[in-house]
């Protein structure tokens, strides 16, 4: 088969071609015109396999991955097919001693498998394209909040020579319509509700004490993981691990808990980590609290 690289240029049914026999099969019990319906399902699918592909090639996806990708697609549609070859219809077959259970069930066979297909497709790509994201550090996040924080800054002293614009406009009864819809974007049908109300300030003031605090809290983060990357605190049945390095609250139990500590630890936020072999919640100042409840209740 093709790669996406030999394929531009070509027809899009080219990807999934060999399938066209078997879709025509497929719809064989279930359509007056399964030559019609398989080739209008081939060239349909096919299509949307270019598109993906298309979409992972813009994002600078290697060839190897773009080529798993490829094969895992055509793998569940050719799954797809085989049970949708087991459907049957009464208008084709007749109704005389239709098999009306087995029937659901090939239906409900075929429903499944179509789900798993799609609901694949799109995680898929959005696994494959978040691999490429730079790892996030607190270095970063803290860089990224501090970026946002001084347009918040700027933006906020905007709306402050807003304020004082209108309020003097108002005074000396001028028009400055244009003057707000070249500074702030404000639409012409907005203009008479700005010149009324002004901009609020408030919300802006919350935003960045909200983000002046993060900033602290990463910061605080940083320190710590440089400092110990792990502080661990045990407790009856297990331990608590502060992990500065993965930004995670981990708790490890000696022996597998019962499902009363389960349900109790997905309440609290915990999911359970298969990779650490630990349940785990993002590392912050409530998750510190709830934590310490938490355990005692352990």
């Amino acid at each position: 088969m093709k790669n996406l690289a030999q394929n531009n240029g070509t027809n899009n049914s080219i990807l999934l071609q060999d399938f066209k026999e078997k879709a025509i099969s497929a719809h064989r019990w279930t359509s007056f015109s399964p030559e019609r319906r398989g080739e209008t399902m081939v060239n349909e699918y096919s299509a949307q396999l270019a598109k993906d592909l298309e979409e992972l090639k813009l994002q600078n996806i290697d060839s190897e991955t773009l080529s798993a990708y490829e094969q895992r697609y055509r793998s569940l549609f050719n799954a797809w097919l085989n049970a949708k070859s087991n459907c049957i219809s009464a208008m084709i077959t007749g109704p005389a001693r239709f098999p009306i259970h087995k029937a659901e069930k090939a239906n409900r066979s075929e429903e499944n498998h179509y789900n798993i297909f799609q609901q694949w497709r799109e995680k898929a790509k959005k696994a494959i394209i978040k691999k490429l994201q730079p790892e996030k550090t607190y270095n970063s996040e803290i860089e990224r909040y501090k970026q946002e924080l001084e347009g918040m800054r700027k933006n906020h002293e905007l709306m402050k020579a807003g304020n004082i614009a209108i309020k003097k406009a108002h005074k000396e009864k001028t028009d400055i319509s244009q003057y707000l819809i070249d500074t702030f974007g404000i639409k012409t049908h907005m203009i008479d509700w700005t010149m009324k109300f002004g901009f609020g300030l408030q919300n802006n003031n919350a935003n960045m004490k909200r983000v002046e605090a993060r900033i602290k809290e990463l910061e605080a983060k940083e320190q710590n993981r440089q400092n110990e990357p792990e502080k661990e605190y045990s407790f009856n049945g297990g331990k608590v691990i502060m992990n500065y390095e993965a930004d995670r609250i981990q708790i490890k139990h000696d022996t597998k808990p019962n499902q009363e500590v389960i349900s109790l630890m997905k309440k609290n936020g915990f999911k359970w980590s298969p990779f650490n072999k630990a349940w785990q919640r993002q590392l912050t100042a409530n998750a510190i609290y709830v934590t310490k409840h938490l355990i005692n209740q352990l």
